[in-house]
């Protein structure tokens, strides 16, 4: 059951009268709900249509009463019970052959729902109509009849036998799904002008609009095979043109360019399967128990994505670390009792035997790059958009690719571009954007990780890959966590970018009406939007806790009260920013929990990330210089909580100052803000001045800045102590940069490939560090070094050609350029 489906009916009955409502006579649904409602102590039923028995209370504790033959007629007998403020369940449609007996008038054809109206009307007590759906099996309705529906009866309209052994089969895990209470009483005082038929009618129509859609909210809409979507498709105008553009392009024949982009379909769509479903979601709670302490689910998030649910279409945008991201969800949302997305899938994870397990769980799987084929483009477009017609729901990763470095990455706007494009272009569409942030004490690649970030090849994922990570169950990953950001409803989101961006357009522009660029606009928009909602609920972690404090020490070693003395500082920290907590951080007092601490330390010396020496109460501990990239990773969990006080923190500190004109304070933030534009995800939806100057007064109050007339001076004490902390936060990234700068000097003679410039600038780095230069083994990061030259590239420092070629840009011309960039960057490295 929902589990505020009893609260739910309780504070109908508290309102008013309650009438349950049902979309399909069943006397195994009755039975049930009237178990339900006695074990609940909720309004019983007394009356309930269409049974063939006449029923007051089939299993009370008072005297029973059942005949074969009807004692009243139904309307009557609804009339005398809502007469008596007694309860009714109403069966909103009959099946087919009673159906066609009231219409040759064999049996009584009464409209029970214009009864309810007339005796709201003579009331004053409101009557509260609760939509109440069984659900007893998870396969979605299937559009054509199989032998099963021939011998058996249809699922809408099951016959004995089937609904015997529906009951057999699924008595345990049947679900019981609510619906908003309808508010006679209201809706008939909204409509006076009406007359009771036509009430009736409106009131019948939305009713069974709610059923239907706590069903489809279990089991979808009804589903098509994939042969049948893959014809649907080639015969769409939109792919039948490209198509022929295609021909007169290679000079193939039409029949060859529909063969190849119908095996192109088949590799691309999925083919969802509820017994693979079913057997995934038990393996996961295995493997949940097995490898991670928990998977702690956002309770409250959730009910806003079923609420959601019930409205529209729901895209799923979770963050992306790692390749368990594909089932958390889909187990999460499976356990809930709410359809799982379509998910889209690089193709690198077609292999067998994971590829065909993964599309029969809800994956479809896309190429990396759509480069050069503009019909493969629009393949997978006319598929997202047949996606969202049909009424799934779907999900992928707005990062594009796993986050290897633990932060989020920058969105991509690709397949955000197509939803947008088919949400735009159906009309009275409602669709919801859900950004999910999905996060890990421990991640199952960490080594993988680690040996890409130092300069090493992406191993390909393939069977034996597959074997070779069965040794992580073997070991212990801490917790799960799954939390929902703030659900964004398109139409909204694109109502208030437009009238930002132009306030003189009219209130009734719609999307579909915007120009290309200010499309393109919005997509941005709501891509960063949706990243920075991800960001906003993000879990702080013990694991994340630790390894912050323990790379902000820069001494070889640190005592385990000095690493509980600086997570207690930055918990502090955090809790006045409103950060989300994991559970076991704090205690009923609001303080650090030691075991927690020591917990998180047990996980990182476990997997060699940190190294503990002696076994007093009082260890100390170390991080061995090769695995600081990976304990990074957990540290850039949390970073971007603390990226604006870093920022300002080295604006400050620079050069060595104490003080700094606060004009030029803010101009030296801008500019570092522009620079780090690929690294970190900024605040969305206000001014940069609006955003620095909150951040700033509140370092103020803090004490960590002080202002003296036009200068802003460092705080004393435990404030200037915080400050450092901000700026050696963000130290390994400002290295990073300066490594990228320096690394320039190889592009002074002429271009190369950006595999061979990382190659180069990797190894300058190692000098660098065993020399003193970099004092951070973490700067020396490829991930960091591709933003860079990002970053290099909106300097004019570099040019990045499309043929993976890096040129010199027209502010490198010599080693003086080199130099004067360093020292730029150098000033700000604390």
């Amino acid at each position: 059951m929902d589990e505020r489906w009893s609260g739910s009916v309780s504070d109908a009955a508290a309102r008013g009268l309650v009438v349950y409502v049902m979309r399909s006579i069943s006397w195994l649904d009755f039975l049930c709900l009237d178990f339900l409602l006695k074990r609940y102590g909720l309004p019983l039923v007394h009356f309930a249509n269409d049974l063939g028995l006449w029923i007051l209370e089939p299993f009370g504790k008072g005297e029973r009463r059942l005949s074969l033959r009807r004692q009243v007629p139904e309307e009557n007998a609804l009339r005398k019970t809502l007469q008596d403020k007694a309860s009714a369940l109403l069966f909103l449609r009959r099946p087919p052959s009673l159906a066609a007996k009231a219409r040759r008038g064999e049996t009584p054809n009464e409209d029970l729902i214009k009864v309810l109206v007339a005796e709201q009307r003579a009331s004053e007590q409101p009557i509260l109509l609760v939509p109440q759906t069984f659900v007893w099996t998870k396969l979605p309705p299937n559009r054509q009849r199989g032998l099963l529906d021939m011998l058996f009866g249809p699922s809408e309209w099951p016959g004995r036998l089937r609904v015997l052994t529906q009951f057999i089969l699924n008595y345990r895990n049947v679900l019981l799904r609510s619906g908003k209470p309808f508010d006679l009483s209201a809706f008939v005082e909204a409509h006076r002008d009406l007359s009771d038929e036509r009430i009736a009618e409106k009131i019948r129509y939305a009713l069974l609009r709610r059923l239907e859609r706590e069903r489809t909210l279990v089991l979808g809409p009804i589903k098509k095979g994939p042969a049948r979507l893959r014809d649907e498709i080639l015969r769409s105008p939109r792919v039948r043109k490209h198509m022929q553009s295609a021909m007169r392009t290679t000079g193939k024949a039409l029949a060859a360019i529909q063969k190849e982009a119908s095996r192109d379909l088949k590799k691309l769509i999925a083919a969802p399967s509820s017994t693979v479903l079913a057997m995934l979601h038990r393996m996961c709670e295995w493997v949940w128990h097995k490898i991670y302490d928990g998977l702690v689910v956002d309770k409250e998030g959730l009910a806003k994505v079923r609420e959601a649910a019930r409205q529209g279409t729901l895209v799923f945008l979770p963050s992306h670390k790692s390749h368990m991201d594909y089932i958390v969800l889909d187990d999460v949302l499976y356990a809930n009792a709410i359809l799982p997305p379509l998910v889209a899938a690089g193709d690198n994870l077609s292999f067998w035997p994971i590829g065909p397990i993964l599309r029969r769980a809800g994956a479809f799987f896309i190429r990396r790059s759509f480069r050069g084929s503009k019909l493969y483009s629009a393949l997978v477009d006319a598929y997202i958009r047949k996606i969202i017609v049909e009424g799934f729901n779907l999900e992928f990763f707005i990062e594009g690719g796993r986050s290897r470095t633990g932060k989020l990455l920058m969105p991509k706007f690709g397949l955000l571009s197509m939803v947008v494009d088919a949400i735009v272009t159906l009309r009275n569409k409602k669709v919801f954007f859900v950004p999910i942030y999905i996060g890990y004490e421990r991640i199952i690649e960490e080594e993988s990780y680690q040996h890409e970030v130092s300069g090493g090849e992406k191993r390909k994922e393939n069977f034996s890959e597959f074997l070779k990570s069965t040794r992580v169950l073997r070991s212990r990953y801490g917790r799960l966590y799954v939390e929902f950001g703030q659900i964004l409803d398109f139409d909204q989101v694109a109502q208030q970018y437009k009238l930002k961006r132009n306030p003189e357009l009219p209130q009734s522009v719609s999307p579909r009406d915007l120009s290309p660029s200010m499309r393109r606009a919005l997509v941005q928009h709501l891509a960063h939007r949706v990243a920075y909602e991800i960001n906003n609920v993000t879990v702080l972690t013990p694991a994340s806790l630790v390894a912050l404090a323990l790379l902000l020490h820069e001494k070889r070693g640190i005592h385990y009260s000095e690493v509980l003395r600086l997570c207690d500082t930055l918990l502090v920290l955090l809790r006045e920013k409103g950060v989300r907590l994991s559970e076991p951080l704090e205690d009923e007092q609001g303080k650090l929990r030691d075991d927690a601490v020591a917990g998180a330390l047990s996980l990182f010396v476990d997997s060699r990330l940190v190294t503990q020496h002696g076994d007093s109460e009082d260890p100390i501990l170390s991080v061995p210089e090769e695995r600081r990239v990976a304990l990074e990773y957990y540290k850039n969990n949390i970073l971007h909580f603390f990226v604006p006080r870093a920022l300002n923190a080295v604006a400050l500190l620079a050069g060595g100052k104490t003080e700094v004109d606060a004009a030029k304070l803010k101009d030296r933030v801008l500019n570092l803000s522009k620079f780090f534009k690929h690294e970190f995800i900024f605040r969305v939806g206000v001014s940069f001045e609006t955003a620095f100057e909150e951040e700033l007064r509140g370092m103020i109050d803090r004490g960590e800045f002080q202002r003296k007339g036009d200068m802003l001076v460092i705080g004393e004490g435990e404030a200037a102590a915080r400050l450092s902390l901000y700026a050696s936060m963000i130290r390994s990234y400002l290295e990073s940069y300066f490594l990228a700068v320096r690394a320039s000097q190889f592009l002074i003679k002429g271009p190369m490939t950006h595999k061979e410039w990382s190659k180069r600038a990797l190894a300058m780095g190692q000098r660098m560090y065993l020399s003193g230069e970099i004092q951070r083994r973490e700067s020396l990061s490829r991930p960091n070094l591709d933003n860079a030259l990002k970053a290099m590239r909106d300097h004019h420092l570099v040019a990045l050609e499309s043929s993976n070629e890096i040129n010199p840009g027209k502010f490198l011309k010599s080693m003086q350029d080199v130099q004067k960039s360093e020292q730029y960057i150098k000033k700000f490295i604390i």
